[in-house]
C-alpha cells in the first residue's frame, strides 16, 4: 500500500512551508495563500489552512536510505530542531533501521526511519511517507472502516495497531493514547490520504474528518493514477448544457476566475478519468480538428442510448452521419456545440 498523497491542516502556512522546504529540503509542488504542497520522494505531502481554533496534532513517517538519514539527523541536530528523546533518552533509536522523532513547527510528531531500499528504488533524499496515524474513539471500529484496503499486520491490542503492509501503514491508535515517543495524547483532527490499490474506492468515514482515496496505478512503468482529458471552449455555457444536462454526465469539479480561465470537469464516471472543459477570459476557440475525432461511450443498452439521443435532440443537436461507417452498425454519433463528436455505441467494449 504505497501512501500516494496526504492531506492535513495547519494554522501556520508560512512557517511550515519554510521548514519542509528549507529543512527538510523537499521541494514544491504548488503553492497559494491558503496551501501548499511539497514532494517527499514519490509522496506529496499538502498543508492547508485550517479554520479551526484548537491546533492540529499529527503523526506521520517518512521514510529515507543510510546516508541521507545520517546527512538529516545531523543537520536537525545542529539547527535546534527539537528532536524527541526515546524511552531510554537517545535521540536516534533503531528498529528494523535507525529512527529519530522529532517535531515541525506545528508541534506534529514526525518520524524519520531509515530503511534498506531496494536498488532499482535507491536515491539520495526522501523515499515516501511510510506510516500517518489514525486516532478514533475505536481501533477495532476504525479497522473495519479501512477493511477494503490489504493488511497483513494483525490486531495486538485494543489501543493500538498497524495496519497495511511494509510499503505503507496506517498507524491506529485510540485517542488521548500518547504519541510515542512524547506525553501528547492523540487528538482527532481532518486527514485525507491518497494510497495505491487494487482498485479505486473512496472510503470516507461516517463520524470521523477522514477520507481515503485508493487509486490504481496503470503500470510499473507508466504509475499513472488519474487521467483527465481536457480540452478549451468558447462556448462553456453551452458544452455544460450539452455534456451535462443533455449527455448526463457528473460534474466532479470546477473552477472560476483562476487566472482568467473557468472551468468545469465531468467524471468518467468519477475524478480518476474525467474529462475538463476550460473557457479563458480572453477566448479559446476550439473547432474540431475533423470529423474523425471522437468520444466514445461503450453503453450495451439502445433503449438508454435511444433516449439520451432523443433529448439531445430535443436540445438542438441531432444525429449526425459517421465519417467512418464502423460507428454507424451498432452507435449514433452527434456533435457537440463546438463540432466535437461523441458517439453512443452500444457494446460492451473490448
Amino acid at each position: 500500500m504505497k501512501i500516494l498523497r496526504i492531506v492535513l491542516e495547519t494554522g501556520n502556512i508560512e512557517k511550515m512551508k519554510k521548514f519542509y522546504t528549507e529543512t527538510l529540503e523537499m521541494p514544491i509542488v504548488r503553492a497559494k495563500e491558503s496551501f501548499f504542497t511539497v514532494r517527499a520522494g514519490n509522496t506529496h505531502i499538502t498543508f492547508q489552512h485550517s479554520s479551526n481554533d484548537e491546533a492540529p496534532l499529527y503523526h506521520f513517517a517518512l521514510r529515507t536510505n543510510l546516508s541521507f538519514y545520517e546527512y538529516m539527523f545531523m543537520k536537525m541536530k545542529e539547527g535546534n530542531i527539537t528532536l524527541l528523546p526515546d524511552s531510554e533518552g537517545n535521540l536516534s533509536g533503531y528498529w528494523k533501521g535507525k529512527q529519530v522523532y522529532f517535531n515541525d513547527p506545528d508541534g506534529n510528531i514526525v518520524e524519520i526511519l531509515e530503511r534498506e531500499i531496494p536498488l532499482n528504488e535507491e536515491t539520495h533524499g526522501w523515499v515516501d511517507v511510510c506510516e500517518i496515524g489514525f486516532p478514533s474513539e475505536s481501533v477495532e471500529d476504525m479497522s473495519e472502516f479501512l477493511s477494503p484496503i490489504n493488511n497483513v499486520n494483525p490486531a495486538e491490542s485494543n489501543t493500538f495497531r498497524f495496519y497495511g503492509d511494509e510499503l505503507g501503514t496506517f498507524v491506529l491508535v485510540k485517542e488521548d493514547r500518547n504519541w510515542y515517543p512524547t506525553d501528547r495524547p492523540a487528538t482527532i483532527h481532518p486527514i485525507v490520504v491518497e494510497v495505491e490499490g487494487d482498485y479505486y474506492q473512496v472510503l470516507k468515514h461516517s463520524s470521523l474528518p477522514y477520507t481515503v482515496k485508493v487509486k490504481r496505478s496503470w503500470s510499473r512503468e507508466l504509475p499513472v493514477v488519474q487521467m483527465r482529458i481536457a480540452r478549451p471552449t468558447d462556448q462553456l455555457d453551452k458544452i455544460i448544457e450539452f455534456y451535462e444536462t443533455g449527455l448526463g454526465l457528473q460534474r466532479v469539479g470546477e473552477f472560476w476566475k483562476h487566472n482568467g480561465y473557468d472551468g468545469v470537469m465531468y467524471g468518467l464516471p468519477d475524478t480518476n478519468f474525467h474529462l475538463e472543459f476550460t473557457a479563458h477570459e480572453a477566448g479559446s476557440p476550439c473547432p474540431a480538428p475533423t470529423n474523425d475525432n471522437l468520444l466514445v461511450f461503450y453503453l450495451p443498452n439502445w433503449d438508454v442510448i435511444n433516449k439520451v439521443a432523443s433529448t439531445l435532440e430535443e436540445m438542438g443537436y441531432p444525429e449526425v452521419k459517421s465519417e467512418n461507417p464502423y460507428w454507424e452498425d451498432a452507435g449514433i454519433t452527434i456533435e457537440d456545440p463546438d463540432g466535437w463528436r461523441i458517439v453512443l455505441f452500444c457494446s460492451t467494449g473490448l
